[in-house]
């Protein structure tokens, strides 16, 4: 299969929210103008936990310009379903705790946990810890790989991928208003 890139259209899948199976991709992004799916972690990750809650606060404006977002995590439905309910969230999770469509977008695992968090990236991560303190965030569950970088994929309503990111390391993404402004 050739790299998913910006001008690449998808193949159509089918997925599971915490709440929902079999939901068809080709049929979610004909909701909106522009879909972000949004690759982080684990549901346990303070990191993820806190970037979800800064997307849910700031979903009225991916609204306001006809996009919506996917999140998708390696986390088993059973996991977030356990700690939420349909609805606190006011978009959908894609769980893929086998981690294929990590792997079939091509998204990198970092070398270390050095290369996790690069000495440029220390601003940015002492501001989310502080945040995250803020909050009284708290780590849970390890689920799949630890060293699991992140990225995006914008995608129309042919499924066709607009632009995309593959992380180089957990904080090389943009800001909830960075992504915004992309739509």
């Amino acid at each position: 299969m050739a790299k998913i890139e910006a001008g690449t259209k998808l193949t159509d899948f089918s997925f599971d929210t915490p709440f929902e199976s079999g939901v068809k991709l080709s049929d979610k992004v004909k909701e909106a103008k522009k879909t972000v799916l949004l690759f982080l972690r684990y549901y346990g990750c303070t990191l993820c936990q806190l970037d979800i809650r800064e997307y849910a606060n700031a979903y009225e404006q991916f609204k306001a310009k006809d996009a919506q977002l996917i999140v998708v995590l390696q986390s088993p439905a059973s996991t977030i379903n356990a700690q939420m309910n349909k609805g606190d969230l006011p978009f959908d999770i894609m769980c893929d705790p086998d981690m294929g469509l990590y792997k079939e977008f091509e998204l990198g695992v970092a070398a270390s946990q050095e290369a996790m968090i690069r000495p440029e990236d220390m601003p940015k991560f002492a501001e989310k810890r502080e945040k995250m303190a803020q909050y009284g965030l708290e780590h849970g569950a390890y689920e799949g790989e630890e060293m699991q970088l992140p990225g995006y994929f914008i995608l129309n309503p042919e499924m066709e991928v607009l632009e995309c990111h593959r992380a180089a390391s957990i904080l090389d993404m943009p800001t909830v208003d960075e992504m915004i402004a992309k739509l």
